[in-house]
């Protein structure tokens, strides 16, 4: 195994741990008996290694662009709440949604826009991104 050494300046260091302890609430908030806590080098490891899965994952998809196919982005937080016995009127209460709403994302009739993304892969627990979204061909 190699080891690298990186700096970090004061605000990107108090960041990660902001983080890092928001990550670590919610895994107690979801589980009560859970009693791991992440450190911030092991969150910054996770981002490296998710970027590089990504990346992965994006040579995977590639030849739809190649095929000059146009791709449709589509969700996957359906399956990861159920995965982690997540219900959609939990994922609403906690963005302050109505259900209705959270059932149309999560079921591919509409795409949230980039903060709502987000606020609802921290709700699901941050999974990897390229488990959070797949590429189709446009069948239209």
């Amino acid at each position: 195994m190699k080891k690298i050494t990186i700096e970090l300046s004061e605000e990107a260091y108090d960041q990660l741990k902001e983080i890092t302890d928001l990550e670590n609430l919610i895994n107690r908030h979801r589980d009560k008996n859970r009693r791991d806590n992440y450190k911030i080098e092991e969150f910054v490891i996770g981002c490296i290694v998710d970027k590089i899965e990504q990346i992965k994952h994006f040579e995977l998809v590639n030849p739809f662009i190649e095929n000059n196919a146009q791709p449709v982005i589509k969700n996957r937080f359906k399956e990861i709440a159920k995965d982690k016995n997540i219900y959609i009127k939990d994922v609403a209460d906690q963005l302050n949604m109505l259900p209705p709403n959270i059932s149309k994302i999560f079921n591919n009739a509409s795409q949230p826009r980039l903060e709502l993304f987000i606020k609802i892969w921290i709700v699901l627990g941050c999974p990897p991104l390229h488990k959070c979204i797949s590429l189709e061909e446009d069948e239209g």
